[in-house]
């Protein structure tokens, strides 16, 4: 538990920093820079991550191999083909379970998605989908 602390106290500040400017569109303009906008994390999928990805997908992970393929830290500043390849992965390894991997899992079993946390974090990408297309 410790050793979350530092990286969820950090992932917080960077919320409330990028938070601080992001800029209230007018509202003739609103539908253009909402299709610019970025991904964004509910308090729930927040929640989700910090707690079940984190361990590995962050910027001073020992896991370089999950540190190489998807940092959450960065997810917020990803263009929108980053996003939405962002976007098909999370289909992919949610809906087929290789979320945390078994490997993972022997040593950590508490960090399991649960079914209720995987029809959240799926309910999510496909809210973000459809925000990428337009819809």
């Amino acid at each position: 538990m410790k050793n979350l602390i530092r990286p969820m106290a950090a992932l917080v500040v960077l919320t409330m920093i990028s938070v601080a400017f992001v800029m209230k569109p007018e509202a003739e303009t609103a539908p253009i820079l909402q299709d610019q906008a970025g991904i964004t994390f509910p308090e729930n999928v927040q929640s989700i991550i910090d707690a079940k990805c984190m361990g590995c997908h962050k910027p001073d992970s020992r896991n370089t191999k999950a540190k190489e393929k998807l940092q959450w830290a960065s997810v917020t500043k990803m263009n929108k083909e980053e996003q939405e390849h962002l976007v098909d992965e999370l289909f992919e390894v949610l809906e087929d379970g290789k979320m945390p991997p078994k490997k993972a899992l022997e040593r950590r079993p508490q960090m399991k998605l649960t079914d209720e946390e995987t029809k959240t974090l799926l309910a999510w990408a496909e809210a973000e989908e459809k925000r990428l297309k337009g819809e």
